[in-house]
């Protein structure tokens, strides 16, 4: 343990960060290798450490209400191979004890659904999080290899069992979103009747762009883009507390280019005219972005850090680093909302 690495204490829960293991995989979806330039990590960040990283690589993620239940993504030993990739993305979930983490549990074949849901197979299982109440996962199911096949999942906790996922489609109380030729994935839940999502579809959004879609009256409407100042013709997408409370700011990973870029993905911030139009997002400057990739930063749930995954330029090879929203300036007023709601409170499963 590095007494120097500590981490922000949340929800009485101490993150005890500690020296991150070697990241030694890269990921298709990049183009080419790592760039020597921009192997630095954001100043203002910390490593995780062990057992959240681990010689794979880490991303994406996120908290239940309470703070002591992390969930996460790893290519980690124990990952489910992925036929034809020689990357194995699968969710897995860590208790913090006493301050510490525990060694994370892999969430497929042979859980006692007691303890966790069976939701990992030969497929990319990516983008986790807890509903609110802690008895919902939401994620996105990828074909292996190809990031334009994202899917959205959910599966329910019933009387202290976890039950089978269950494609957002064949949800009743959710959108039906997912398409067959369209990337969906990583929502950000406002509500019971507002979602944003994340949307690539050939011959309709530009690379990834973000989406809305509203309950009116009862019923799902016919989701609608953001627009062409928070999208750009590179790829634009959020990621699970990243709105603000009053709905009026949203952080951005983005890989758009920009005199402010400072290379591969960055975080940006975006707010709502007077008229609740999305502006064109503003860089979050030196202290969390960098020539490497800066991916899916999200909030501890009592908004006052950021997690989320780093890694050199042009590659996935990440780990999980933090940063206290103080170190932000942009951030400093930003209030951000909570693990997403329930959707499934009524549903049987």
């Amino acid at each position: 343990m590095n007494d120097n690495l500590s981490v922000a204490r949340f929800c009485s829960v101490s993150l005890l960060a500690m020296l991150a293991c070697g990241i030694s995989h890269a990921m298709p979806g990049m183009h080419g290798g790592g760039d020597a330039n921009a192997a630095e990590p954001p100043k203002a960040s910390r490593s995780m450490g062990e057992p959240i990283n681990s010689p794979g690589s880490e991303i994406e993620i996120t908290y239940s209400a309470d703070g002591k239940t992390a969930i996460f993504v790893s290519t980690r030993e124990g990952s489910i191979a992925s036929p034809g990739s020689p990357y194995s993305f699968d969710i897995w979930m860590s208790h913090n004890v006493d301050g510490h983490w525990q060694p994370p549990i892999h969430l497929g074949p042979g859980i006692d659904p007691a303890v966790g849901p069976d939701i990992n197979t030969g497929a990319w299982e990516l983008e986790p999080s807890f509903s609110d109440d802690g008895n919902v996962i939401y994620f996105t199911r990828y074909e292996p290899g190809n990031l334009l096949s994202g899917d959205l999942y959910a599966v329910q906790k019933i009387d202290g069992v976890w039950q089978s996922a269950r494609n957002w489609n064949d949800v009743p109380e959710l959108p039906s979103i997912n398409t067959p030729t369209g990337e969906e994935h990583c929502p950000i839940i406002v509500s019971d009747s507002l979602i944003y999502f994340n949307y690539s579809q050939p011959g309709v959004t530009q690379e990834s762009d973000i989406w809305k879609v509203e309950k009116r009256d009862g019923a799902w409407q016919k989701p609608v883009s953001l627009g062409p100042k928070i999208n750009s013709p590179q790829r634009d997408h959020m990621h699970w507390t990243g709105v603000s409370k009053d709905g009026k700011s949203m952080l951005v990973t983005s890989t758009r280019v920009d005199p402010d870029s400072r290379g591969g993905h960055d975080m940006w911030i975006s707010h709502q005219d007077a008229e609740g139009e999305w502006q064109k997002p503003v860089n979050l400057g030196d202290a969390i972005n960098t020539p490497g990739e800066e991916m899916c930063w999200t909030f501890t749930p009592d908004g006052k850090t950021l997690t989320g995954s780093w890694g050199p330029h042009n590659t996935f090879d990440t780990d999980i680093r933090w940063i206290s929203k103080e170190d932000i300036p942009l951030l400093q007023d930003f209030e951000p909302i909570g693990p997403p709601p329930n959707l499934l409170a009524n549903s049987g499963g």
